[in-house]
């Protein structure tokens, strides 16, 4: 006997809707469907989802009762999307950041508990085998007792492929857009005690954000320091993660997944190399959904999570505005 197909829903079909879209429709075990209210993004999905199941309005995508909704519409509809799925029975895969405020992130988690269900961030870096690796390698002891670290994120690239045009408008887009490693770091070094974020406009390419740098001291409550770099100014784009500790040293290129291990009791350092395939994290982020639906598992990214790496967003913001 054939088990039922699981109904997932897929908001918003820009650039991440329709990967999301590409690796759902891979598995035999699920019913997927569409929904934007813009024609040019449905037909652009066309491919992958019926026609029936492609729909202009969320009323009517909720009509079709899906088990859970993947939310990949822009941020700034996410408490509107998430409020209105959980109300209609659906579990939430919310891609990040969890909203465009704290105060959003905080009713789209009291929805999901009002209606019992789950919902989980799409931090997706947490599910890349090169992260997780720095995770484990962090919090299992071996490199000791963690002391700091440095994270940087350039990339002028992100502004030249953008469909839109909203990061030009929106003060902190840059740190919006990266609160990735706002999330992986809290994985690895534990809970923010404060921080401290200087920004600048710098740079005189034609594509702008304001601002275009930020530099921000996280202090966490072991008492670890880290440093965080982000820009859209770097061209080609770079993206690295150190984490210190007193026995040893991390070091990831995010760019090529190339981690090496720094121990004082051996000379040089050791390689490890991973294959980051981005459909392969997809899968891993959607498999964790599932089972958390499932099987009543945790998911590996929470709402508490995505709201924490929010409040960390937002308070840099404050700080950038204010020290400008």
């Amino acid at each position: 006997m054939t088990a039922p197909s699981i109904k997932i829903l897929v908001v918003g079909c820009g650039s991440i809707g329709r990967r999301h879209l590409q690796v759902l429709s891979e598995r035999r075990d699920l019913e997927i469907a569409a929904c934007d209210p813009s024609p040019e993004a449905l037909a652009a999905v066309s491919a992958l989802v019926t026609e029936e199941l492609r729909f202009g309005s969320l009323e009517g995508a909720l009509h079709w009762q899906p088990a859970i909704v993947v939310i990949a519409a822009p941020y700034t509809m996410h408490r509107q999307v998430a409020v209105a799925s959980f109300a209609a029975g659906a579990n939430v895969l919310c891609e990040k950041p969890l909203a465009e405020t704290a105060e959003d992130a905080r009713a789209i988690i009291a929805a999901a508990t009002k209606h019992g269900k789950v919902l989980a961030v799409g931090y997706s870096e947490r599910y890349r085998p090169s992260i997780q690796r720095v995770i484990q390698l962090a919090t299992s002891g071996e490199i000791g007792t963690l002391v700091g670290g440095r994270a940087m994120v350039g990339t002028y690239n992100t502004l030249l492929c953008a469909k839109t045009d909203y990061r030009e408008h929106v003060f902190g887009a840059l740190l919006m857009d990266y609160t990735h490693e706002f999330d992986f770091l809290r994985a690895i070094f534990g809970e923010l005690r404060d921080l401290h974020c200087w920004a600048n406009d710098l740079g005189g390419l034609d594509k702008k954000c304001s601002p275009a740098l930020a530099a921000t001291m996280l202090r966490f409550m072991s008492g670890a320091i880290v440093s965080v770099h982000m820009d859209y100014i770097q061209h080609p784009q770079r993206r690295l993660l150190e984490v210190f500790g007193d026995r040893g040293v991390v070091e990831l290129d995010l760019q090529t997944d190339e981690l090496k291990v720094f121990d004082p009791k051996e000379s040089g350092c050791r390689i490890e190399r991973f294959d980051h395939e981005r459909n392969n994290v997809i899968r891993a982020e959607h498999q964790d959904m599932l089972d958390a639906v499932l099987t009543g598992s945790t998911p590996r990214v929470t709402g508490s999570d995505g709201l924490k790496a929010l409040e960390i967003a937002e308070l840099a913001i404050q700080q950038a505005r204010s020290l400008r």
